[in-house]
């Protein structure tokens, strides 16, 4: 019972693996020419702007990565919006660590079992 158990795991395993296993997918072998892009080059236009990426690649079709920095934001919330976030915060901390506090304080007593 226990070794068709284990077969029957086996299969149910490798039909599992096969089915959503995309290593087995044909591959279309349609060569394609490297495509030059400029230093600081930009993707599709995305609501009019343009949009930066981190990658260029040479004539030779070596490419570059690099890091590109956030946009710096200001916030606009006022210090009423701020403080009332704070205290939101530091009410859910405070609901958790009671939650916390009551719970293992009423765990059983593991040497009962």
């Amino acid at each position: 019972s226990s070794s068709n158990m284990n077969r029957l795991f086996s299969l149910i395993f490798l039909v599992q693996a096969l089915s959503f296993s995309y290593g087995f997918a044909p591959v279309s072998r349609v060569p394609t020419a490297p495509q030059p892009t400029a230093l600081f080059a930009e993707d599709e236009y995305t609501s009019g702007k343009p949009v930066e990426r981190g990658v260029s690649v040479d004539q030779d079709g070596k490419s570059n990565v690099w890091a590109i920095e956030p946009k710096m934001e200001v916030s606009t919330k006022s210090s009423e919006e701020k403080t009332q976030s704070a205290l939101i915060a530091g009410g859910g901390l405070a609901a958790f660590a009671a939650a916390a506090v009551v719970i293992l304080t009423n765990l059983p007593d593991p040497n009962q079992f």
